[in-house]
């Protein structure tokens, strides 16, 4: 072979090479935004699982008005899943906030649960 082609094999190569980096990164950044779209979606179901219970009335296993009591079993959540693990980790009169950890190198998720709203915190 002549040192032409050896160049532009090596070129190739590294060519090559870089895009299947990139590539690697790209599919795991989708990955991650994919398991953020699942926990978010279970989060928010609980919520509104949390906001029914606040509105219920206490004789009927609700909080009646209140979130003070309000537990994982009570929204319909498990405390974890295959991608992350879910914990109540404030409760008030007025509202809860969720925490969801994870289990890849995610940043942890916190929704605030009020009566009528929930913001992410």
């Amino acid at each position: 072979m002549g040192q032409q082609q050896l160049l532009l094999l090596i070129l190739v190569t590294v060519i090559v090479g870089i895009m299947t980096i990139i590539a690697i990164n790209l599919y795991n950044d989708s990955r991650d935004e994919g398991y953020k779209d699942i926990i978010r979606q279970d989060m928010l179901e609980a919520a509104t699982n949390g906001q029914m219970y606040f509105k219920k009335s206490q004789v009927f296993g609700g909080g009646g008005l209140s979130f003070v009591n309000i537990t994982l079993s009570d929204v319909q959540l498990d405390s974890a899943n295959a991608i992350a693990s879910f914990e109540i980790t404030e409760t008030t009169q007025n509202y809860f906030r969720l925490t969801a950890t994870p289990t890849s190198d995610i940043a942890p998720l916190v929704l605030a649960v009020y009566e009528d709203n929930v913001t992410w915190d």
